[in-house]
């Protein structure tokens, strides 16, 4: 991939349009929603007009990124009357947005898909994919760093350090490059305050949460020779408790820390007989992207997640049995 020739073209595109969509994926991490407030706030500086569109409640979180407020659920919500340039930010694929892709694609004069997915379909007018990246805010400052360096600000910086602090596991996965470091420092130089953004992020839990950790211990389960440990949590747990759908948020990282297994695994239930199912490898021996594939999801050679359709027997036992396929003794 020509990453300059594709900076340039998307260069381009800004510069001789005026009307922006930002699209982001549905169920948003820090990546997905700080990528999209920090090009939101770009475009902004640039006199631009533009909005955030994702399908889904915000994480509670990322309530603390400026604009999140300003984030709608819908094309119809922004009542667009003109056309638009579309970006999608952090999308494997246009069905990742869950809205109307053929009205999207009528009224887009362009798309542009900045992504650091492998698994990325290329869907875009301008493709900038690269899945070396830690995560899409690192392309995104790439870009913004080369091309657009004097609009930075504070309001960008904290988006971008959000999307690289959670993708990058709290800079401890092996994603955590000399280059991420660079990026970082240079970010922390527009005043962010790292430890308030890792306060809201990890440590601001609703206290009904634990109760929830608590039933998700309760039922982790070790299958397959202990190649896999994995556990759910049910649309009625979520409501017993008043909690979000985002409290579902950096369990799968503890069910990860178990030592000696291949694969974690999280299901928590999206509707009747539906599951979104995440995945964590604990160590470079296994792909959990090839076994997301395997169920047309996708993601990262350590981190991955699909969507699963049958009860949670069945869903687990398919699971299972791609596992111990892949991973023969």
């Amino acid at each position: 991939m020509k990453s300059n020739d594709n900076f340039q073209k998307v260069v381009d595109v800004i510069k001789n349009n005026n009307n922006f969509i930002i699209f982001t994926h549905q169920y948003p991490d820090g990546d997905g929603i700080g990528s999209s407030i920090a090009f939101y706030k770009m475009l902004k500086n640039l006199g631009k007009k533009a909005i955030v569109i994702c399908n889904s409640e915000m994480p509670y979180q990322y309530e603390f990124l400026p604009f999140s407020k300003n984030v709608l659920k819908s094309v119809n919500e922004a009542e667009i009357k003109n056309k638009y340039v579309a970006i999608f930010l952090d999308c494997a694929d246009l069905n990742r947005v869950k809205l109307d892709e053929i009205s999207i694609r009528e009224n887009a004069v362009s798309i542009i898909n900045i992504d650091h997915h492998l698994s990325n379909t290329n869907f875009g007018n301008i493709n900038i994919i690269d899945s070396v990246k830690s995560a899409t805010a690192e392309i995104i400052f790439m870009l913004f760093n080369d091309f657009f360096k004097e609009y930075m600000d504070k309001e960008i910086a904290i988006g971008l350090y959000t999307g690289i602090l959670t993708d990058t596991g709290k800079f401890q996965y092996s994603n955590t490059t000399m280059q991420v470091h660079k990026i970082i420092s240079s970010l922390l130089k527009y005043d962010i305050n790292p430890s308030f953004i890792y306060s809201n992020i990890y440590e601001c839990e609703p206290v009904n949460r634990f109760k929830l950790l608590k039933l998700v211990f309760k039922r982790i389960r070790l299958v397959s020779e202990d190649k896999l440990i994995y556990s759910y949590v049910m649309e009625e747990d979520l409501k017993k408790l008043d909690l979000p759908f985002s409290s579902n948020d950096g369990i799968i990282e503890l069910l990860r820390a178990a030592k000696n297994i291949k694969v974690a695994a999280l299901f928590k239930e999206i509707g009747l007989n539906s599951y979104k199912v995440s995945l964590r490898a604990s160590n470079n021996g296994v792909n959990v992207a090839d076994i997301a594939n395997f169920f047309k999801g996708g993601g990262h050679k350590m981190a991955a997640a699909y969507t699963a359709k049958g009860d949670l027997k069945t869903v687990v036992k398919n699971l299972v049995e791609v596992i111990e396929n892949k991973y023969r003794k």
